[in-house]
């Protein structure tokens, strides 16, 4: 199913977490809410997860949020990023154990909030046994942008930290406002994925791009897809069934038929240049930091610039033993992911 976030393959995969981030008023709430409606003119059934984060006592943009395929909580009264940490641990945990068939949770931060202790709080367990930090996206507004520099230190970091960075309101600002956005984005986040664009493009750009590929049913690819070349991935429920590209995304995958290093993947991986927006394999690895030496399947995530795994059932593919790695981007490449695998193999 070409959805926001397909299901995973097996109970115990933990559930993405994207952070949407960005200073105030660059249109956090705007872009969600876009999304939410997206999924309910199609009649998406699975369902995502929405946190919102108020500085305020009482909650305003929860009440502007809407689906009935979403699951909306609140968090009034502080920045999520610093005085809420013990509450947004339980109510991450209590979301993703109180929400049948939840594909993914959005987390709009307020717009003071800094990415990096959220990221910190999602990476401690038991947090991170039932959620794993997706993606970072950062809305940057081109009227304000530079101007909001010199406010907050938070700005800047909300940049810096992001995988993706989407600049908005840049049809009603300036084309001179728009490119000294684009420029201090791009050099506080050199190699972050970042996009111009409507709240709609954008909206359409992130699910695709945040959409797992389906493994499973990847059609046999041809000599020339073996070769490098790229080939959109799709299924009969896709939005694009009949075009090589979606959005500016093409795709090329390969087979995984021997074991890797799980971390040395990862760093390779993370290594690959802003292109290769998404990448998701399902392959056997051996993970040295659980202290054990035995294959087993695994999960691997790239979204933007971050490379995340977890431990999962195995597949049902054809052949028990392979597995596959898929690359989603402009120009992505079958020999470029072929030599990350070449590189991490166990030895």
């Amino acid at each position: 199913m070409c959805s926001f976030f397909a299901e995973g393959y097996a109970a115990r995969v933990r559930v993405p977490l994207v952070v949407v981030t960005g200073f105030l008023g660059s249109g956090k709430t705007t872009l969600v809410n876009r999304i939410l409606a997206r999924r309910a003119a199609r009649g998406e059934t699975s369902k995502l997860g929405v946190i919102v984060n108020e500085l305020g006592a009482v909650g305003i943009d929860g009440a502007l949020l809407g689906g009935e395929n979403a699951r909306q909580v609140e968090l009034p009264g502080g920045c999520v990023c610093c005085v809420l940490g013990d509450e947004l641990d339980q109510t991450l945990l209590d979301l993703v154990a109180n929400t049948p068939a939840l594909s993914a949770i959005v987390l709009e931060t307020t717009g003071v909030a800094e990415p990096l202790p959220i990221a910190w709080a999602v990476r401690r367990a038991p947090v991170s046994d039932a959620v794993r930090l997706a993606a970072v996206v950062t809305l940057v507004d081109a009227t304000t942008f530079v101007a909001s520099r010199s406010i907050s230190e938070a700005v800047d970091a909300q940049v810096a930290y992001a995988d993706v960075v989407l600049v908005t309101k840049s049809e009603i600002a300036t084309d001179h406002d728009t490119n000294a956005a684009i420029a201090a984005a791009h050099e506080l986040a050199p190699r972050a994925q970042l996009r111009t664009g409507t709240t709609d493009t954008h909206a359409a750009w992130l699910e695709d791009v945040l959409a797992d590929p389906s493994l499973v049913d990847l059609a046999e690819p041809s000599p020339s897809d073996q070769a490098g070349a790229s080939r959109h991935v799709h299924d009969e429920n896709c939005r694009h069934p009949d075009h090589p590209t979606a959005h500016g995304i093409d795709s090329a995958w390969i087979r995984v038929g021997n074991v890797v290093d799980l971390e040395e993947l990862s760093d390779h991986l993370g290594d690959l240049p802003d292109n290769y927006v998404r990448i998701k394999g399902i392959l056997r690895a051996v993970d040295e930091s659980t202290g054990s030496s035995e294959p087993r399947w695994y999960a691997i995530h790239r979204v933007g610039l971050r490379v995340s795994s977890e431990p999962v059932d195995p597949p049902g593919f054809d052949n028990p033993h392979e597995g596959r790695l898929v690359g989603l981007g402009p120009d992505v490449s079958a020999n470029v992911l072929t030599q990350a695998v070449t590189s991490s193999l166990r030895l």
